[in-house]
């Protein structure tokens, strides 16, 4: 086990290929993970492929965000 702060991890969290399964893990990583859910290269290039599609579902923050920032970043640890 991995303890960070008040939040112990399993090893597994390091090991092992992460999936985002959304109905189960609601969104956690994204609002309290530090860098949000990890990404392929392929999910990013889907991400900004399907950008214009998804743009009218979300809020104008989210919407700003995007525009400013890209649909994806690379996170400053890797």
């Amino acid at each position: 086990m991995l303890r960070i702060d008040n939040t112990i991890f399993s090893f597994d969290v390091l090991e092992k290929k992460f999936r985002c399964i959304l109905p189960k893990c609601y969104g956690n990583c994204c609002r309290y993970g530090d860098s949000g859910a990890p990404l392929s290269a392929d999910e990013a290039y889907i991400l900004k492929d399907i950008w214009s599609d998804v743009k009218p579902y979300l809020r104008p923050e989210g919407i700003a965000a995007i525009e400013e920032k890209g649909t994806s970043i690379v996170d400053f640890e890797k």
